[in-house]
């Protein structure tokens, strides 16, 4: 990839849910929080792709789709718009106004990626998918689950979408207690595919033991 640019427009928690996607994959992210300083941000950076919302403060996505292919610089610049909006009037509009593609949230990954590959040329590399995690943890070994708040941290974490971080406590995890790698060498599998509704799934069920296994209090 020869470092393309894509400038997502959004709200924080949405625009990290781009970045924790695209960042370790070697884009680099430039933000804005309306449409105004997409427009600045396009002046002063002349990215590959655009990522916009339609719904934001001080200038919509409709009018800064407007400012773009008005804007003899900016005309051929590739735009995705995401929005919650799934209406097909909104798509519509958003498609005649001058987008190239629109990505329904909450944004799947595997979606995103093809957006991707189709409107920047980009041919993706995969890398091989680790040996089963069995191979690390003999089987025979007992499962070690962390404990509910570090649990519920890693959960929280996957909610959100922030999976480099995720990962980053994972490791730092198995790096702490080795008894750990049973529980975390499926985990990092997951994440290293983006799979975080997977990782959220077994998390919880995870939780759910710890809670039911706590005694309950003598009356």
């Amino acid at each position: 990839i020869a470092n393309p640019k894509p400038v997502p427009s959004d709200c924080l928690e949405n625009r990290a849910v781009l970045s924790n996607l695209l960042t370790p994959l070697g884009f680099t992210i430039l933000e804005a929080e309306n449409g105004q300083e997409g427009l600045v941000a396009l002046q002063n950076q002349a990215p590959d792709l655009v990522i916009t919302d339609l719904a934001m403060p001080v200038m919509d996505g409709f009018e800064f789709l407007g400012h773009i292919r008005h804007t003899e610089a900016f005309k051929d610049t590739k735009v995705i718009v995401s929005s919650a909006s799934v209406s097909q009037s909104d798509q519509q509009m958003a498609l005649n106004q001058g987008g190239d593609a629109f990505l329904a949230k909450p944004v799947d990954a595997i979606a995103l990626f093809h957006l991707l590959a189709d409107l920047l040329h980009l041919a993706w590399t995969y890398q091989p998918l680790e040996e089963p995690a069995k191979q690390v943890a003999p089987a025979s070994l007992e499962l070690v689950v962390p404990p509910q708040a570090i649990l519920e941290q890693l959960l929280a974490l996957a909610e959100r979408d922030q999976v480099q971080d995720l990962r980053s406590q994972l490791k730092e995890l198995k790096v702490s207690d080795k008894d750990y790698a049973a529980f975390v060498d499926p985990l990092l599998q997951l994440a290293q595919q983006y799979q975080t509704e997977a990782i959220e799934a077994q998390l919880q069920h995870y939780l759910t033991q710890a809670i039911t296994s706590v005694p309950a209090e003598n009356a």
